[in-house]
């Protein structure tokens, strides 16, 4: 009788031998693709929140001081990284027939840090929702963007996604290095904090 090489679960590939099959580590009612950007959006947003409360403790000329780095202050770089994160949401939400998407000019409003404790929640909750609500296939459909110098490019709306968070997550690493610049304890902020807290829900 010939030796039947063992199979791995994953796929139809025969294993080496000497292998053992590799079990799955989660089951989700979603593409693991999904779930990790599920994951993603709600650990910026809990990310967010954490660096405004941790800011919220700051002096108004702390906000304001000129690091001469990113947008030069905390507060200029924490409304750049909230403008960012409304305007990418607002091309997410739009469809591929209503033609091309333009990315906005021009700085991003002036809003105090009360205001964007404010304002900022309903982001992430649009982001959480929009991406529970979307149908699978659609986080593959191309979207048409007009970039700064008239430059038009497709982009799938997953990659439109990834750029957002991965942002926000430059940005908020820049405010942290202020805060430290400050001589203040920096809030935490990684994906791993955001594990051992438990993930924790962020909503407006």
């Amino acid at each position: 009788m010939g030796h039947k090489r063992r199979m791995d679960p994953a796929d139809s590939n025969p294993l080496p031998r000497g292998r053992l099959p590799v079990p799955p580590v989660y089951t989700f009612s979603v593409s693991f693709a999904k779930q990790l950007l599920l994951t993603d959006v709600r650990h910026s947003a809990w990310a967010n929140q954490s660096v405004l409360d941790g800011c919220s403790a700051l002096t108004a000329e702390e906000l304001e001081r000129d690091f001469r780095i990113s947008h030069r202050s905390i507060l200029s770089t924490l409304r750049h990284t909230y403008d960012g994160e409304r305007v990418w949401l607002d091309c997410l939400r739009t469809t591929a027939d209503l033609g091309t998407w333009r990315l906005p000019s021009g700085p991003a409003p002036e809003l105090s840090l009360d205001a964007l404790r404010r304002k900022w929640p309903e982001i992430w909750d649009g982001f959480g929702r929009w991406l529970e609500e979307l149908p699978e296939t659609s986080l593959g459909v191309e979207l048409t963007l007009q970039l700064p110098g008239g430059v038009e490019q497709r982009f799938p709306r997953w990659k439109i996604l990834r750029h957002v968070l991965v942002h926000s997550t430059l940005h908020r690493g820049q405010v942290v290095g202020m805060i430290r610049m400050l001589g203040h304890q920096p809030p935490a902020s990684s994906p791993m904090d955001y594990y051992l807290a438990g993930e924790p829900a962020v909503s407006a």
